[in-house]
Protein backbone atom coordinates (compact mmCIF):
# COMPACT_ATOMS: atom_id res chain seq x y z
CA UNK A 1 0.00 0.00 0.00
CA UNK A 2 1.21 3.50 -0.88
CA UNK A 3 0.83 5.88 2.03
CA UNK A 4 0.07 9.45 0.98
CA UNK A 5 0.88 12.01 3.66
CA UNK A 6 -0.36 15.58 3.86
CA UNK A 7 1.71 18.36 5.38
CA UNK A 8 -0.56 18.09 8.43
CA UNK A 9 0.15 14.34 8.71
CA UNK A 10 3.89 14.89 8.45
CA UNK A 11 3.85 17.63 11.09
CA UNK A 12 1.77 15.47 13.46
CA UNK A 13 4.03 12.44 13.02
CA UNK A 14 7.21 14.48 13.45
CA UNK A 15 5.87 16.13 16.61
CA UNK A 16 5.07 12.80 18.27
CA UNK A 17 8.33 11.20 17.13
CA UNK A 18 10.16 14.09 18.77
CA UNK A 19 8.04 13.74 21.91
CA UNK A 20 8.82 10.03 22.22
CA UNK A 21 12.53 10.75 21.93
CA UNK A 22 12.71 13.80 24.19
CA UNK A 23 9.85 13.68 26.72
CA UNK A 24 10.08 11.92 30.08
CA UNK A 25 8.14 8.71 29.55
CA UNK A 26 8.04 8.12 33.30
CA UNK A 27 5.59 11.06 33.40
CA UNK A 28 2.07 9.67 32.82
CA UNK A 29 0.70 13.05 31.71
CA UNK A 30 3.24 13.29 28.90
CA UNK A 31 2.60 9.72 27.77
CA UNK A 32 -1.14 10.43 27.80
CA UNK A 33 -0.60 13.47 25.59
CA UNK A 34 1.39 11.46 23.03
CA UNK A 35 -1.15 8.62 23.13
CA UNK A 36 -4.03 11.05 22.64
CA UNK A 37 -2.48 12.65 19.57
CA UNK A 38 -1.68 9.31 17.98
CA UNK A 39 -5.25 8.17 18.70
CA UNK A 40 -6.57 11.16 16.78
CA UNK A 41 -4.20 10.38 13.91
CA UNK A 42 -5.57 6.83 13.48
CA UNK A 43 -9.17 7.75 14.39
CA UNK A 44 -9.26 5.51 17.48
CA UNK A 45 -12.13 6.02 19.92
CA UNK A 46 -10.09 5.09 22.99
CA UNK A 47 -6.61 3.90 23.88
CA UNK A 48 -4.34 2.71 26.65
CA UNK A 49 -0.60 2.48 27.25
CA UNK A 50 0.98 -0.30 29.32
CA UNK A 51 4.73 -0.52 29.82
CA UNK A 52 7.46 -1.45 32.27
CA UNK A 53 9.92 1.15 33.49
CA UNK A 54 12.57 -0.67 35.47
CA UNK A 55 10.70 -2.74 38.07
CA UNK A 56 7.48 -0.68 37.88
CA UNK A 57 4.45 -1.28 35.64
CA UNK A 58 2.77 1.84 34.21
CA UNK A 59 -0.77 2.03 32.81
CA UNK A 60 -2.31 5.09 31.11
CA UNK A 61 -5.95 5.17 29.95
CA UNK A 62 -7.87 7.42 27.55
CA UNK A 63 -11.60 6.65 27.44
CA UNK A 64 -10.93 3.08 28.59
CA UNK A 65 -12.67 1.53 31.57
CA UNK A 66 -10.68 0.27 34.59
CA UNK A 67 -11.33 -3.40 33.82
CA UNK A 68 -8.16 -4.06 31.78
CA UNK A 69 -5.77 -2.64 34.36
CA UNK A 70 -7.59 -4.51 37.14
CA UNK A 71 -7.56 -7.76 35.15
CA UNK A 72 -3.84 -7.53 34.43
CA UNK A 73 -3.15 -6.93 38.12
CA UNK A 74 -5.28 -9.98 38.98
CA UNK A 75 -3.62 -12.44 36.60
CA UNK A 76 -0.03 -11.13 36.70
CA UNK A 77 2.47 -13.60 38.19
CA UNK A 78 5.86 -12.17 37.25
CA UNK A 79 8.43 -12.71 34.50
CA UNK A 80 10.43 -15.65 33.25
CA UNK A 81 14.21 -15.53 32.71
CA UNK A 82 13.75 -14.24 29.17
CA UNK A 83 11.62 -11.32 30.37
CA UNK A 84 8.29 -12.73 29.14
CA UNK A 85 5.33 -11.94 31.36
CA UNK A 86 3.80 -14.85 33.29
CA UNK A 87 0.04 -14.85 33.88
CA UNK A 88 -2.64 -17.03 35.39
CA UNK A 89 -4.55 -16.45 32.12
CA UNK A 90 -2.46 -18.78 29.95
CA UNK A 91 -4.11 -17.71 26.69
CA UNK A 92 -3.27 -14.05 27.28
CA UNK A 93 0.22 -15.05 28.42
CA UNK A 94 0.78 -16.94 25.16
CA UNK A 95 -0.46 -14.00 23.05
CA UNK A 96 1.89 -11.62 24.87
CA UNK A 97 4.81 -14.05 24.54
CA UNK A 98 4.22 -14.58 20.82
CA UNK A 99 3.86 -10.86 20.16
CA UNK A 100 7.03 -10.07 22.13
CA UNK A 101 8.94 -12.71 20.17
CA UNK A 102 7.76 -11.11 16.92
CA UNK A 103 9.70 -8.01 17.93
CA UNK A 104 8.78 -4.36 17.65
CA UNK A 105 5.87 -3.82 15.33
CA UNK A 106 2.34 -2.69 14.62
CA UNK A 107 -0.09 -5.51 15.29
CA UNK A 108 -3.62 -5.50 13.92
CA UNK A 109 -5.62 -7.95 16.04
CA UNK A 110 -6.21 -10.11 12.95
CA UNK A 111 -2.46 -10.91 13.00
CA UNK A 112 -2.56 -12.03 16.62
CA UNK A 113 -5.67 -14.21 16.86
CA UNK A 114 -8.88 -15.24 15.09
CA UNK A 115 -11.86 -13.05 15.94
CA UNK A 116 -14.01 -15.93 17.17
CA UNK A 117 -11.23 -17.02 19.54
CA UNK A 118 -10.78 -13.46 20.78
CA UNK A 119 -14.48 -13.16 21.63
CA UNK A 120 -14.45 -16.47 23.53
CA UNK A 121 -11.35 -15.60 25.54
CA UNK A 122 -11.65 -14.75 29.21
CA UNK A 123 -9.48 -11.63 28.88
CA UNK A 124 -11.85 -10.25 26.23
CA UNK A 125 -15.09 -11.09 28.06
CA UNK A 126 -13.95 -9.89 31.49
CA UNK A 127 -11.65 -7.00 30.60
CA UNK A 128 -11.37 -5.74 27.03
CA UNK A 129 -15.06 -5.77 26.10
CA UNK A 130 -16.30 -4.13 29.34
CA UNK A 131 -13.52 -1.54 29.05
CA UNK A 132 -14.60 -0.62 25.51
CA UNK A 133 -11.62 -2.11 23.66
CA UNK A 134 -13.68 -4.26 21.27
CA UNK A 135 -11.23 -4.11 18.35
CA UNK A 136 -7.55 -3.28 18.77
CA UNK A 137 -4.48 -2.19 16.82
CA UNK A 138 -1.31 -2.24 18.90
CA UNK A 139 2.03 -0.48 18.64
CA UNK A 140 4.52 -2.56 20.65
CA UNK A 141 8.19 -3.16 21.35
CA UNK A 142 9.94 -5.69 23.63
CA UNK A 143 11.68 -4.42 26.75
CA UNK A 144 14.04 -6.34 29.04
CA UNK A 145 10.92 -7.03 31.11
CA UNK A 146 7.70 -7.37 29.13
CA UNK A 147 6.82 -4.81 26.49
CA UNK A 148 5.83 -1.24 25.86
CA UNK A 149 2.31 -1.21 24.36
CA UNK A 150 0.16 1.55 22.90
CA UNK A 151 -3.24 -0.08 22.21
CA UNK A 152 -5.81 1.77 20.08
CA UNK A 153 -9.45 0.74 20.45
CA UNK A 154 -12.36 0.82 18.00
CA UNK A 155 -16.07 0.07 18.52
CA UNK A 156 -16.44 -2.31 15.57
CA UNK A 157 -14.66 -3.86 12.61
CA UNK A 158 -16.27 -1.27 10.31
CA UNK A 159 -14.79 1.65 12.23
CA UNK A 160 -12.86 3.75 9.68
CA UNK A 161 -9.61 3.72 11.64
CA UNK A 162 -9.77 -0.05 12.18
CA UNK A 163 -10.51 -1.18 8.63
CA UNK A 164 -8.34 1.40 6.85
CA UNK A 165 -4.79 0.01 6.33
CA UNK A 166 -3.61 3.61 6.53
CA UNK A 167 -3.77 3.38 10.34
CA UNK A 168 -1.20 0.59 10.40
CA UNK A 169 0.97 2.52 7.94
CA UNK A 170 0.93 5.66 10.06
CA UNK A 171 1.79 3.76 13.23
CA UNK A 172 4.68 2.00 11.48
CA UNK A 173 6.20 5.40 10.86
CA UNK A 174 6.13 5.94 14.63
CA UNK A 175 7.78 2.62 15.43
CA UNK A 176 11.51 3.59 15.48
CA UNK A 177 10.93 6.55 17.81
CA UNK A 178 8.53 4.50 19.96
CA UNK A 179 11.07 1.70 20.36
CA UNK A 180 14.06 3.94 21.03
CA UNK A 181 12.13 6.16 23.43
CA UNK A 182 10.83 3.33 25.61
CA UNK A 183 14.08 1.35 25.55
CA UNK A 184 15.94 4.42 26.76
CA UNK A 185 13.28 5.21 29.38
CA UNK A 186 13.46 1.63 30.70
CA UNK A 187 17.26 1.72 30.94
CA UNK A 188 17.23 5.04 32.77
CA UNK A 189 14.54 3.91 35.21
CA UNK A 190 16.51 0.73 35.89
CA UNK A 191 19.68 2.76 36.49
CA UNK A 192 17.84 5.11 38.83
CA UNK A 193 16.43 2.24 40.89
CA UNK A 194 19.81 0.51 41.18
CA UNK A 195 21.65 3.73 41.97
CA UNK A 196 19.10 4.86 44.56
CA UNK A 197 19.32 1.48 46.25
CA UNK A 198 23.12 1.64 46.37
CA UNK A 199 23.22 5.23 47.62
CA UNK A 200 20.71 4.41 50.36
CA UNK A 201 23.22 1.89 51.74
CA UNK A 202 26.16 4.33 51.66
CA UNK A 203 25.89 7.04 54.35
CA UNK A 204 26.98 10.46 53.21
CA UNK A 205 26.34 9.79 49.53
CA UNK A 206 23.80 11.35 47.21
CA UNK A 207 22.86 11.64 43.54
CA UNK A 208 23.17 14.95 41.67
CA UNK A 209 22.08 15.78 38.13
CA UNK A 210 24.14 18.98 37.96
CA UNK A 211 27.94 19.17 38.22
CA UNK A 212 28.79 19.32 41.93
CA UNK A 213 30.29 22.47 43.42
CA UNK A 214 34.05 22.52 43.82
CA UNK A 215 35.64 21.67 47.11
CA UNK A 216 37.77 19.11 48.85
CA UNK A 217 34.98 18.13 51.23
CA UNK A 218 33.30 15.84 48.72
CA UNK A 219 34.24 13.35 46.03
CA UNK A 220 32.10 13.11 42.90
CA UNK A 221 32.02 10.33 40.32
CA UNK A 222 30.19 10.30 36.99
CA UNK A 223 26.98 8.28 37.12
CA UNK A 224 24.54 6.96 34.51
CA UNK A 225 21.85 8.82 32.59
CA UNK A 226 18.65 9.01 34.64
CA UNK A 227 15.02 9.92 33.92
CA UNK A 228 15.06 13.61 33.05
CA UNK A 229 18.86 13.89 33.11
CA UNK A 230 21.43 12.89 30.50
CA UNK A 231 24.18 12.87 33.14
CA UNK A 232 24.42 12.25 36.87
CA UNK A 233 27.04 12.34 39.59
CA UNK A 234 27.46 10.25 42.72
CA UNK A 235 28.64 12.60 45.45
CA UNK A 236 30.34 11.33 48.61
CA UNK A 237 30.31 13.98 51.32
CA UNK A 238 33.47 13.97 53.37
CA UNK A 239 35.01 11.30 51.16
CA UNK A 240 38.78 10.97 51.00
CA UNK A 241 39.03 10.64 47.23
CA UNK A 242 40.14 14.21 46.58
CA UNK A 243 42.36 14.60 49.61
CA UNK A 244 45.31 16.68 48.29
CA UNK A 245 47.89 14.44 49.95
CA UNK A 246 46.53 11.35 48.22
CA UNK A 247 46.39 13.22 44.92
CA UNK A 248 50.04 14.25 45.30
CA UNK A 249 51.17 10.72 46.16
CA UNK A 250 49.26 9.28 43.21
CA UNK A 251 50.69 11.87 40.82
CA UNK A 252 54.23 11.07 41.96
CA UNK A 253 53.67 7.31 41.82
CA UNK A 254 52.34 7.38 38.25
CA UNK A 255 54.54 10.18 36.96
CA UNK A 256 51.79 12.69 36.23
CA UNK A 257 52.73 16.18 35.16
CA UNK A 258 51.44 19.20 37.07
CA UNK A 259 48.77 19.81 34.40
CA UNK A 260 47.75 16.15 34.34
CA UNK A 261 47.40 16.26 38.13
CA UNK A 262 45.10 19.29 37.85
CA UNK A 263 43.04 17.47 35.23
CA UNK A 264 42.82 14.34 37.38
CA UNK A 265 41.44 16.37 40.30
CA UNK A 266 38.78 17.89 38.05
CA UNK A 267 37.92 14.46 36.66
CA UNK A 268 37.39 13.28 40.25
CA UNK A 269 34.95 16.16 40.70
CA UNK A 270 32.95 14.71 37.82
CA UNK A 271 33.71 17.41 35.27
CA UNK A 272 33.54 16.64 31.56
CA UNK A 273 36.38 17.52 29.19
CA UNK A 274 34.45 20.62 28.09
CA UNK A 275 34.03 21.75 31.69
CA UNK A 276 37.70 21.06 32.44
CA UNK A 277 38.64 23.19 29.42
CA UNK A 278 36.52 26.07 30.72
CA UNK A 279 37.93 25.76 34.23
CA UNK A 280 41.58 25.71 33.10
CA UNK A 281 41.22 28.10 30.17
CA UNK A 282 42.41 25.58 27.59
CA UNK A 283 40.84 24.16 24.45
CA UNK A 284 38.44 21.22 24.65
CA UNK A 285 40.78 19.21 22.46
CA UNK A 286 43.67 19.83 24.85
CA UNK A 287 41.52 18.99 27.87
CA UNK A 288 40.45 15.73 26.26
CA UNK A 289 44.05 14.82 25.43
CA UNK A 290 45.10 15.50 29.04
CA UNK A 291 42.22 13.35 30.33
CA UNK A 292 43.20 10.53 27.98
CA UNK A 293 46.81 10.81 29.13
CA UNK A 294 45.76 10.59 32.79
CA UNK A 295 43.76 7.41 32.16
CA UNK A 296 46.62 5.93 30.14
CA UNK A 297 49.15 6.68 32.91
CA UNK A 298 46.83 5.12 35.50
CA UNK A 299 46.10 2.16 33.18
CA UNK A 300 42.35 2.78 33.45
CA UNK A 301 39.51 2.95 30.96
CA UNK A 302 36.92 4.75 33.08
CA UNK A 303 37.08 8.10 34.85
CA UNK A 304 34.91 6.68 37.62
CA UNK A 305 37.67 4.17 38.43
CA UNK A 306 40.31 6.79 39.25
CA UNK A 307 39.43 6.73 42.95
CA UNK A 308 40.39 3.04 43.08
CA UNK A 309 44.06 3.74 42.34
CA UNK A 310 44.62 6.73 44.61
CA UNK A 311 47.69 6.10 46.75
Amino acid sequence: MTLHLTDTDIAALAAQQTALLTERLDDAARVERILSRLSALVKAERAFAAYMLGPAMRFVRIGVGPQIEAYLAEVFEGFDRAGNVLMRDRELEEINRRRRQMGAGVHHEHRINERRRIERARYFREAFAPAGMHHVIGLTCPLPLGEAVFAFGFHGDEAPGFRDPRSVGLLRLMLPAFQQGFERAFARAESEAALSNAVAKWPGSRIETEPPANGAAAAAFPGPALPGADRSWIVLDGGPAIDPARIARTAELYGLTERQTEVMMLMLEGLSSAQIADRLGISRHTARRHAEAVLARLNLRSRAAIWSVLA
